[in-house]
């Protein structure tokens, strides 16, 4: 049987696929440098895990010292925190209320001037030669083909760049991937109550949950962030085994995860009455799963470990990192991504994230940005986190405009002008 495509082309300077911190910065950042773009979201908002998967927090924007991520990083994550009347907890991550934060990211890229087409998702690329000629994009209206100048890969997944056929690598030796989460919410909490830090943890309450039988899908990870009113956004629970390029995998992956919601909800009662009590629930589970990882796009550079512990520059950076080697693991399987106390970093230390890692090596109207970047697995665990999303989105942005100004490929543009654009 063959596919019929009868909607008629529809154009634009700029298509950014995925609406995630990589998607909303790039889209931003494009639209305000002219160019005429378009933002494709699967989900029905914004934000991506910040909003739709419902993470607690958003990793610290400093190295301990100062600031690391400025321009749009910034820019947006001010104006959220002053809308939504919240600060930086101790360590200075910003915890995530997720309808104050999906209205912000909705006004900034409208007043930037880019289109947002929500409930759609790229479902297959045609190209000419090497580079790609229109997305094909499936919705309520069907399949229809969208045409652009450059597209960034903003998926997470790096879906544009796999249909195109550009190389990547995913998981381990072994091929298992970090282990997904499926965030949840509880209301009818009394944080009031709480005695020290709720928090998942070595010699926590969570260990000794833990190793209770009557829980076995509750593992030690809890990472909770109060919301006001007595209900709490918590990332907790792994899911391992879940490939979020399967969907089948992914479809399984969502069933589990709303019973580990409800063991967690059980333990924590038992547990922890006097937060918990009988009168908490489970009042909303994620509608978008939290993937750790996936494919990893080639690109031009491949960021490594060796560089995340020689606290590597580069002369196209387009931000610096400072986030720890965050490899979560399946159940009885240990990181092997362990450093010595020399090479762990302490406040002030950081790596950049070069341009290249950003740029594809064939196709010449495609950039990277977010998760899918050329990483090697090791510093991928760390540069996977939401800040860095930002940057390299804002840098994927910027670069998709200047290409649409000069009429050139990505490779033709000179890094040192992409720099130019972003704030210091």
């Amino acid at each position: 049987m063959t596919l019929e495509i009868t909607n008629p082309v529809k154009k634009y300077d700029v298509i950014v696929v995925g609406g995630g911190p990589a998607g909303v910065a790039a889209a931003v950042a494009s639209a305000r440098l002219g160019a005429d773009t378009l933002i494709i979201e699967s989900a029905t908002a914004l934000g991506g895990m910040a909003t739709v998967g419902m993470v607690s927090r958003l990793t610290t924007l400093s190295d301990g010292n100062k600031i690391l991520y400025h321009s749009l990083t910034t820019e947006i994550m001010d104006r959220y925190m002053k809308e939504a009347g919240v600060e930086p907890d101790f360590k200075g991550r910003i915890p995530l209320i997720t309808e104050d934060l999906k209205v912000v990211l909705d006004d900034i890229v409208s007043e930037a001037g880019a289109r947002i087409l929500f409930q759609s998702t790229v479902c297959a690329v045609e190209k000419d030669g090497e580079n790609i000629s229109c997305v094909i994009v499936a919705n309520k209206a069907g399949l229809t083909p969208y045409k652009a100048h450059v597209y960034v890969d903003a998926t997470g997944d790096g879906d544009v760049a796999y249909f195109a056929g550009v190389p990547y690598e995913k998981g381990d030796e072994e091929g298992d991937l970090q282990p997904a989460s499926l965030c949840f919410a509880l209301s009818n909490v009394h944080s009031e109550n709480k005695k020290g830090s709720l928090n998942g943890g070595k010699d926590t309450v969570w260990s000794e949950i833990g190793r209770d039988p009557k829980y076995p899908l509750v593992r030690n990870h809890f990472v909770p962030v109060h919301v006001g009113n007595g209900t709490i956004f918590a990332n907790a629970g792994h899911l391992d085994g879940v490939d979020s390029t399967d969907p089948e995998s992914v479809s399984d992956a969502y069933i589990k995860g709303r019973k580990i919601a409800k063991e967690y909800l059980e333990a924590v009662k038992e547990y922890i009455p006097e937060v918990f009590g009988q009168d908490a629930i489970v009042v909303a589970t994620a509608p978008m799963l939290g993937v750790r990882e996936s494919r990893r796009m080639e690109a031009e550079y491949q960021l490594t470990v060796r560089d995340y512990i020689e606290r590597k520059s580069f002369d196209d950076e387009v931000c610096r990192n400072h986030n720890w080697l965050d490899c979560h693991t399946k159940k009885g399987k240990v990181s092997p991504y362990k450093l010595d106390p020399d090479q762990k970093y302490k406040d002030g230390d950081s790596h950049g994230i070069p341009w290249r890692c950003l740029v594809p090596k064939k196709v010449d109207n495609l950039i990277l940005s977010g998760r899918c970047i050329w990483n090697d697995r090791g510093v991928f665990s760390s540069t996977r986190v939401m800040p860095n999303c930002f940057s390299t989105g804002e840098a994927a942005g910027i670069a998709a405009a200047l290409a649409v100004k000069k009429s050139c490929g990505v490779h033709a543009l000179d890094a040192k002008e992409i720099l130019s654009h972003i704030k210091k």
